[in-house]
């Protein structure tokens, strides 16, 4: 189906702009914000966060490709705890791209580089902290 698809039928402004659909997709809180269509009560709705999270936190790449429209995050030079996450993918260093002919569904791409990673319970724990501070109303995020 695809996330400008997707997301277009409660984002009204997602319809027609690619780019601006991956870019809520990417967003703590977006997806699983109620019970319903995109998602439960205990849904953070921060799937796509975290992994863009852990992608940048380790120092890796991370690229979203959804439609007509693709997104890759830079690998980053600093660690997650001295560069706090933005709940806008577009705050980030990245490119973004749009085509004319569209990608049937979405492809999600990522690079771990786990050496840059010393605790991981430390590294989960930094960013599931930092969700409540864009998503409030959230229940604890927990991995397992």
């Amino acid at each position: 189906m695809g996330i400008m698809c997707h997301l277009g039928r409660v984002y009204q402004q997602a319809r027609d702009n690619p780019l601006l659909a991956l870019q809520l997709a990417m967003q703590p809180g977006i997806t699983g914000a109620e019970a319903g269509p995109y998602g439960a009560p205990d849904n953070a709705g921060a799937g796509l966060f975290v992994t863009r999270s852990i992608a940048k936190g380790t120092g890796g790449y991370f690229l979203l490709l959804s439609g007509r429209a693709c997104y890759r995050l830079y690998r980053s030079t600093q660690a997650l705890v001295e560069a706090p996450l933005s709940p806008d993918p577009f705050a980030d260093r990245s490119d973004k791209w749009e085509f004319d002919a569209p990608w049937e569904g979405t492809v999600v791409s990522l690079e771990i580089r786990t050496e840059q990673i010393i605790q991981f319970q430390d590294f989960f724990a930094s960013i599931r902290d930092q969700i409540p501070r864009h998503v409030p109303a959230r229940r604890p995020v927990r991995f397992t």
